[in-house]
């Protein structure tokens, strides 16, 4: 395009290509080092086994998550690079196309008074548009704007509701043997709660809704809302990234069998060690529920490692609608 500085998107591909064959043969060969360790004593005798219980703990370690990590890490600048290089192509065929529209002065632009050729400020206002456009799009097709990038912290700690009591058979509240409050789990231990907010009613449900109708599904409100033990969104401002992971998770989205988009934040942005800080969320402390003063004791999650879940539906019209999007923390992370 240009006869200075220009991308060679070829040659960009070419390192994709390495990239992932780099991760494969990482793979590989840790796949062969194992089969050919596993199981087997480094050592005999009494100095044998001091060896193998000092040494195998290292060599497990180097084989398994050393391996994992550094094919992770191939992979991903593989992916950076792929869509580097297809954000490239497809800028540099947008400029061709407008280059061929424009290529003499009898087809030039000619602006009309108070018309004006976009500067920077400009295509970055125009750019933000094209993304509000693309959000809006996605409301319109489910909940996961809604649920997943609109709500406030406090819309989101109140979606997780209330923790709910064990009764006795004549419903009196039962405790523990020390007297505290005895309440019902999930089987990894999180509180079992109701009286959940459904973000999606929006920030002044609490004044248009009344009674139990202000803890239904705004979707379906013939049935309570749902919500597991973390309400996680995309932090404010991250529409960009809202839309960026969506269309990442379309890319995979299998039209036969339309299951769970699941992946990880480098794999729809690239490269990075801070994506997660692009989330924010919350649960209820599973030792400590309440506070001193009666409040409620929430906790913000740790998203490191965390993944993003897409689901979509069939539209009826040959394509598939996003049903939602959110970030799924890693639960050990979150105890």
């Amino acid at each position: 395009m240009s006869k200075g500085f220009r991308a060679d998107t070829g040659h960009m591909a070419k390192a994709a290509k390495d990239a992932h064959g780099h991760a494969e043969r990482v793979e590989s060969h840790s796949s062969n080092l194992d089969a050919k360790t596993r199981g087997r004593l480094l050592g005999k005798g009494r100095f044998g086994m001091i060896v193998e219980k000092a040494v195998r703990p290292i060599i497990d370690s180097m084989i398994t998550d050393m391996s994992k990590a550094m094919a992770r890490g191939h992979r991903s600048i593989g992916h950076g690079l792929d869509i580097s290089r297809k954000n490239i192509d497809e800028a540099e065929e947008a400029i061709r196309k407008n280059l061929r529209r424009h290529k003499d002065e009898r087809d030039a632009v000619h602006l009309k008074l108070g018309q004006r050729v976009l500067g920077e400020d400009g295509l970055r206002d125009k750019h933000r548009e094209r993304v509000a456009e693309h959000v809006d799009d996605l409301r319109r097709q489910g909940h996961g704007p809604q649920r997943h990038l609109d709500p406030t912290d406090d819309m989101l700690k109140e979606r997780l509701g209330k923790p709910i009591r064990i009764v006795d058979g004549n419903k009196n509240p039962l405790s523990d043997a020390h007297g505290n409050p005895r309440f019902h789990r999930n089987g990894d231990g999180y509180f079992q709660t109701d009286e959940k907010i459904d973000p999606a009613h929006g920030p002044n449900a609490r004044e248009r809704l009344k009674g139990d109708d202000l803890y239904m599904d705004a979707e379906d409100p013939s049935r309570k809302h749902k919500c597991d033990a973390f309400s996680t969104a995309f932090g404010p401002g991250q529409d960009e990234a809202f839309m960026h992971a969506e269309r990442y998770a379309r890319s995979r989205l299998d039209p036969t069998d339309p299951k769970p988009v699941e992946f990880s934040p480098e794999e729809a942005w690239g490269p990075g060690t801070d994506h997660h800080e692009r989330f924010r969320g919350f649960y209820i402390d599973r030792n400590k529920p309440f506070l001193p003063d009666g409040s409620m004791n929430y906790r913000p999650v740790d998203f490191q490692g965390a993944k993003i879940v897409a689901v979509f539906r069939p539209d009826g019209n040959g394509g598939h609608r996003m049903v939602t999007m959110f970030p799924q923390p890693v639960k050990e992370r979150n105890a």
